[in-house]
């Protein structure tokens, strides 16, 4: 999908990585508001994100962005109820969601209580109301690092990995044996800015593998994730960090 840059930042404990993406949140928040009037961001799930959230509702950094201009997205999510404890909306909802003052307008859930395909075309076209042109161009996505490599919900060996057109999907997870509801790549790598939270040690070697191993993408689909015109900045610690080379470069 054409040149990519991409930079490392690593912290020395998940601590400081959180501060670090809190201040890029709260950077690209104003910037954005500043620049085109609005600043849309696709949230990512899983327990790495958590305590991000949680720093942004604290009431410093609450009052350090205007909330009426943010729109929240999910880049992914669980084919539960929204108010079930594995859903990625839930977990949102109970960190910020409850604790700042953004219009209800403003944030995005993804539909489960449809049909699955449903929720997906439905999700798909409400971004495309929102977003003119080819693909949404997300002022900021979040994301993870599974420890198999996956990504959102861009599963190895699943069959959504190879998907060229759509924006959002259903994609079935096949060593997880259940299904999922996650933007593509080519909609993730359309965003102006992309910042991947990796942090423990349990990663490190699949971090390895994934920056400076061989490019699999089938077997680690995070190695999909390369913008179109943005930026990519991994944002790890130093216990992920263990087994890379200590003179990686960025591009």
């Amino acid at each position: 999908m054409g040149e990519h840059k991409f930079q490392i930042e690593v912290f020395s404990n998940y601590d400081t990585l959180i501060n670090g993406a809190v201040e890029q949140f709260i950077d690209l928040a104003n910037a954005a508001i500043q620049e085109r009037g609005t600043f849309f961001v696709a949230l990512s799930g899983g327990s790495t994100p958590t305590p991000l959230y949680q720093a942004l509702a604290n009431p410093h950094n609450q009052a350090r962005i205007p909330w009426d201009w943010v729109h929240l997205f999910w880049g992914d999510e669980r084919y539960v109820p929204l108010g079930h404890p594995d859903s990625n909306f839930q977990m949102v909802k109970k960190a910020l969601l409850d604790h700042i003052p953004i219009p209800e307008k403003n944030v995005h859930p993804v539909p489960t209580e449809m049909e699955i395909w449903r929720a997906a075309e439905h999700y798909e076209r409400g971004m495309r109301r929102i977003f003119d042109g080819e693909w949404p161009n997300f002022d900021l996505v979040l994301l993870g690092m599974g420890e198999d490599g996956h990504t959102a919900s861009l599963f190895p060996h699943s069959a959504g990995i190879y998907e060229e057109k759509r924006w959002f999907i259903a994609n079935f997870a096949p060593e997880k044996q259940t299904w999922r509801l996650t933007l593509t790549k080519n909609a993730i790598n359309a965003a102006r800015k992309i910042l991947i939270l990796v942090h423990g040690e349990a990663k490190a070697t699949t971090l390895a593998d994934v920056l400076v191993g061989p490019s699999v993408p089938y077997r680690k689909p995070i190695q999909l994730i390369k913008p179109i015109m943005g930026q990519v900045i991994w944002m790890i610690d130093k216990a992920s960090a263990h087994h890379l080379p200590p003179n990686i470069t960025t591009e």
